[in-house]
């Protein structure tokens, strides 16, 4: 009986730390991914900021309506860009099970700013 009993205890023990040690794995390899992501929204930023100058740059040179309308797109696209770099550096710092929800609104972000610079 009593040796049923340590039996029992040591398998509970080899079942606790497998479970612990693949949860452990699936917040690592999320937080992997996470950073793998933020890596890819860089990139994309600085693509943007690109875009962005190349923006201001075509303003300076506008003149009349057409600088109007460039400064306009410009102010939308900067505050766009604002919003996105926002959410970027909330995916960076986000949990390993609140970094999805993250990923999805930086993307969201991105797209938004996509569309206002081009």
């Amino acid at each position: 009986m009593l040796r049923s009993c340590v039996l029992c205890c040591a398998m509970a023990g080899v079942l606790g730390l497998t479970v612990g040690c693949s949860e452990s794995k699936d917040t690592k390899s999320s937080l992997t991914q996470r950073d793998e992501v933020a890596k890819t929204m860089k990139v994309k930023l600085d693509e943007m900021d690109k875009k962005l100058e190349e923006l201001k740059a075509k303003v300076e040179k506008a003149s009349g309506e057409e600088k109007t309308k460039l400064e306009i797109k410009w102010k939308e696209s900067a505050g766009k860009r604002e919003a996105f770099a926002k959410k970027y550096e909330e995916l960076k710092a986000a949990a390993a099970d609140k970094w999805e929800a993250a990923k999805n609104e930086t993307e969201h972000a991105f797209n938004e700013l996509k569309k206002a610079v081009e």
